[in-house]
């Protein structure tokens, strides 16, 4: 399912598999219960004037009862989507919210910064259970990292203004 954040932004959602023909990104980190009142909509609303496709892995169908197996196909499906639309996404945007646990996001961390480094941004407050990890991590491969979500729209912004000046 796709959704216009406004008329410029994009937004697509599993299992839609878009061919993505504009500067995009994938999101990547906590997810809060609300799916309409949480970070990754701050994140869409702080890009909307942008001409640009936002990849959310975020399944509101998703189903706490799945098996975690690969041979278990809407779990597979699910994986397979936010590992393919890594490799399309112009930037990779991680953020990490005090009080959520994350450890996949954190594991997807380590795969996206070994294969696609230079499109990685990760926003980390200070107050993130995991945060000496994630610093270390960025430091050691030359990762931008900031501390909050404001500052991380800004930096994802620029980053894809800059594409769209290329375009």
């Amino acid at each position: 399912m796709s959704s216009e954040a406004s008329s410029k932004c994009t937004v697509c959602f599993p299992p839609d598999r878009p061919k993505v023909t504009q500067p995009s990104i994938i999101i990547y980190g906590s997810i809060e219960p609300s799916p309409t009142s949480n970070w990754t909509t701050t994140l869409a609303s702080h890009l909307s004037s942008l001409p640009i496709t936002i990849l959310n892995p975020r399944l509101d169908g998703w189903d706490d009862t799945w098996r975690e197996d690969i041979n278990f196909a809407p779990f597979k499906e699910q994986v397979d989507w936010e590992m393919d639309h890594a490799a399309v996404a112009n930037v990779i945007v991680f953020y990490f919210k005090p009080g959520t646990s994350c450890p996949i996001s954190l594991l997807e961390l380590g795969m996206c910064v070994g294969m696609y480094n230079e499109k990685v941004v990760v926003g980390c407050p200070k107050e993130f259970y995991k945060r000496g990890n994630v610093e270390i991590v960025c430091r050691r491969f030359g990762i931008e990292l900031v501390e909050d979500l404001n500052e991380l729209g800004d930096v994802v912004k620029r980053r894809l203004e800059a594409l769209l000046e290329n375009v």
